[in-house]
């Protein structure tokens, strides 16, 4: 099976590479670093390229920061990836990680559900708010569930060929930071999937990918944010 291990990684940050690639090849995994995207590097262009902003006001309680429309392209480029080196799947990690002992026995997991199934992105952390899930398949140890609601942090999941290839199909643009836009799955046509026990969390120490502007700094459309969460319950339910 063709499987790869993304590592997105900024070039300044040497040192969370070290320290995310000393966890890999101790657990003897190899891996290919990304060079992620420096939002405060893009072009006006690019930004306007990449950002939908009349949908962001007109959906979102704020624009994106600068760090997070990094963060998605970064994303972005993995889904590439994975169409260009005609992967079955990739394992598509942030530097700012902790690796459980079993992530190597999770990839395992998925290339023998791989073989006779077929599914889009699978969430292997859940590192912020908890979410509850439904059980749907027992993969050797691990359990593949479904979620009301798909946790918020990018920090590790597996995309698939198929998932990878719908996914470009919908965005770059894109108008909402990619964890809470993976919320919406039916926007982008796929289904959010989850491994559990969860093999990945985040360091203490914060992303350096979204730095340069943080999230809670924002002036909020709090009446938008209000209507969105109540057209998510809507939309949500009815493709169920």
């Amino acid at each position: 099976m063709n499987v790869k291990i993304f590592l997105i990684n900024l070039d300044r940050s040497t040192e969370r590479l070290e320290k995310a690639a000393q966890q890999l090849n101790r657990l003897n995994v190899p891996f290919e670093r990304v060079s992620a995207v420096d939002g405060s590097k893009l072009t006006g262009a690019e930004i306007d390229a990449a950002f939908d902003t009349e949908q962001a006001e007109r959906r979102t309680a704020y624009n994106l920061t600068i760090g997070e429309i990094g963060c998605y392209l970064s994303h972005v480029e993995c889904w590439r990836r994975i169409i260009t080196d005609k992967l079955d799947f990739a394992i598509i990690l942030e530097d700012d990680l902790v690796l459980d002992d079993q992530f190597p026995h999770a990839i395992g997991a998925i290339e023998q559900f791989t073989h006779s199934n077929e599914w889009d992105y699978i969430k292997l952390a859940n590192p912020f708010k908890k979410r509850p899930y439904q059980t749907r398949t027992a993969l050797d140890r691990f359990t593949l569930v479904n979620y009301p609601k798909a946790p918020t942090g990018t920090v590790a999941q597996a995309v698939s060929f198929q998932g990878a290839e719908t996914l470009l199909s919908h965005r770059p643009p894109f108008f909402r930071a990619i964890d809470v836009d993976l919320q919406w799955e039916w926007e982008l046509g796929i289904k959010v999937q989850g491994l559990v026990p969860y093999v990945a969390n985040v360091s203490d120490a914060e992303s350096e990918i979204q730095q340069m502007a943080q999230r809670k700094d924002l002036k909020q459309r709090r009446w938008t944010k209000l209507k969105e969460s109540i057209k998510f319950k809507l939309k949500k339910a009815s493709h169920q």
